[in-house]
């Protein structure tokens, strides 16, 4: 189960106790906002990040028996993309010297963004702009979006059709979702356009061992049924894509 979690290391604790009561693995997913993102600018340059927020952390793990995971977006800053980038990457360092200092139970993986033509600051958009975030910062992981790469592979912005796998073998987090030209993204696996048996063929000869997770909007599911049927099909859809990959 993947949570939003804020750089004050607040979270629906209600949400995570009954999933971890079934034994359940809970990840996070960092939601910045500006002001925090240039907290933790001006913090990562003293060498200073929240402590309350790595205290959390190491409790679910500690909890799970297993590392926390947290997944990041690069900053955007809603000017410059560059600066955004830049910022980022100095994060990065950070986070992944942080990490070696405590020995932490925390690990921490970067997400690839969507194309958006009216959001030109966006970086993390190209797998070459991850690469280069996560080579320098060994400890980063990366977390493929499946449904971001594609409507951005679609929008004809990769030359070749999925990431080298230089990167593939960074990856330690999946985000899984469908995407079509009429209905977005953020759809049940199956109902869109999306060639998952390809995606996973590229997962298997790497020999992908992290975990997948369902990432759907739920106004859009919605127009395909109830919501435990629509789960039902799309985790159906994904394991039969998974089976065919390997």
């Amino acid at each position: 189960m993947e949570l939003p979690l804020t750089a004050a290391g607040e979270f629906d604790r209600k949400l995570a106790d009954a999933a971890l009561a079934r034994a359940l693995t809970v990840t996070f997913h960092l939601s910045w906002k500006r002001n925090t993102i240039w907290k933790w600018y001006r913090r990562s340059r003293k060498g200073v990040f929240p402590r309350r927020l790595w205290a959390v952390l190491e409790e679910v793990a500690e909890r799970q028996g297993t590392p926390t995971l947290v997944v990041l977006h690069p900053f955007d800053d809603g000017r410059d993309r560059e600066r955004g980038l830049a910022i980022t990457s100095l994060l990065c360092h950070r986070l992944a010297a942080e990490m070696e200092a405590r020995r932490s139970r925390v690990l921490w993986a970067l997400e690839n963004m969507p194309y958006d033509p009216r959001v030109p600051s966006l970086p993390g958009v190209s797998f070459a702009e991850l690469g280069v975030l996560v080579d320098d910062a060994v400890t980063l992981g990366i977390c493929w979006d499946i449904g971001h790469w594609y409507l951005t592979r679609e929008a004809g912005l990769f030359e070749n059709g999925l990431f080298a796998d230089r990167l593939a073998d960074r990856v330690v987090h999946i985000h899984v979702h469908d995407w079509s030209p009429e209905l977005g993204d953020h759809l049940p696996p199956g109902r869109g356009t999306v060639p998952f048996t390809e995606v996973f063929e590229t997962l298997w000869r790497t020999d992908y061992g992290g975990r997948f997770v369902l990432e759907l909007d739920h106004e859009r599911s919605q127009r395909f049924g109830p919501p435990q049927r629509v789960i039902r099909e799309a985790v159906l859809a994904i394991r039969k894509a998974w089976t065919r990959g390997t």
